[in-house]
């Protein structure tokens, strides 16, 4: 006995969305069918994203397995229609479904965020002030004096010598 079935029809592929008694779901195509099955939190933690997947990404994950277990090749952006149009549809016909998505969603957040950890570290480092030198330049020795102090300010730019006489 069908509770509810739910067409979605894109680009000449029509993909049927059945939820039959006793909370089984389907993702039909022609007379191929296939069960639908809701990812638990561990499920879902166990695909090894760096971060949680949405309630709706979870939903389109899927009926994107429904869909590689029929053999049936669409493409992706396809795929995101039917899932779209699956689940506008849910929102009138099945909220709880929805709702089952989105609670898994959340768990699997919760328990990946707990796993992060901030953690606070100070670093005690000090810098040491620049050496400061004073530099004498008398009228006799004006051209090397000057030179030595343009090769301290500009080590590795200056060609050495810099002044010619």
């Amino acid at each position: 006995m069908t509770y509810y079935s739910l067409l979605s029809s894109v680009n000449g592929v029509d993909l049927l969305f059945t939820r039959c008694d006793y909370s089984e779901f389907y993702v039909s195509y022609r007379n191929n069918h296939v069960i639908l099955s809701i990812p638990t939190e561990r499920d879902i933690l166990n695909y090894g994203k760096k971060a949680p997947q949405t309630c709706f990404i979870l939903f389109r994950n899927v009926i994107q397995d429904s869909v590689t277990s029929l053999n049936l090749r669409i493409e992706r952006q396809d795929l995101s229609k039917h899932a779209s149009n699956f689940w506008n549809q849910l929102k009138v016909a099945d909220m709880q479904l929805i709702d089952e998505f989105k609670r898994v969603a959340k768990l699997a957040a919760k328990n990946l965020y707990s796993e992060i950890r901030i953690v606070n570290v100070n670093i005690n480092y000090s810098v040491a002030a620049p050496v400061r030198r004073s530099i004498v330049i008398d009228a006799e020795n004006d051209d090397e004096g000057l030179q030595d102090l343009l090769k301290d300010l500009f080590v590795e730019v200056l060609p050495t010598p810099f002044l010619h006489d």
